[in-house]
């Protein structure tokens, strides 16, 4: 049996860095995720026309929510998004728990994201 290397999440967040193969964006709004879906969703349209110029001046019927999961420090969601040019992107939305930034280090966890 060979040598088996273990899987190193500093070195897989570099290697990330250096390729340019992800970009993790962030914006300075808010979505208070104890709300409802239907209640939170007009907030994600406007984070994620934030987030991408681009999709500044769609529609908002042109955004569609769903919840992935629940964690207990983080909401998932899918978000899709039905271009100009017809095509659909769907993409995954973190949403931070209130006051974990006070357990997590957000910097750190970026770092460590492929």
């Amino acid at each position: 049996m060979g040598v088996v290397k273990i899987w190193n999440a500093m070195e897989v967040a570099e290697d990330a860095r250096e390729s340019r193969s992800s970009e993790i964006h962030s914006s300075s709004l808010n979505v208070d995720h104890s709300l409802s879906l239907p209640g939170m969703t007009p907030r994600i349209i406007e984070l994620c026309k934030d987030l991408f110029k681009k999709w500044a001046k769609l529609d908002d019927s042109n955004f569609s929510a769903e919840t992935i999961s629940g964690g207990i420090t983080n909401l998932l969601l899918k978000v899709s998004v039905k271009e100009e040019n017809g095509n659909i992107v769907n993409m995954t939305v973190r949403l931070y728990g209130p006051n974990t930034e006070y357990v997590i280090h957000r910097g750190r966890e970026l770092q460590v994201s492929p």
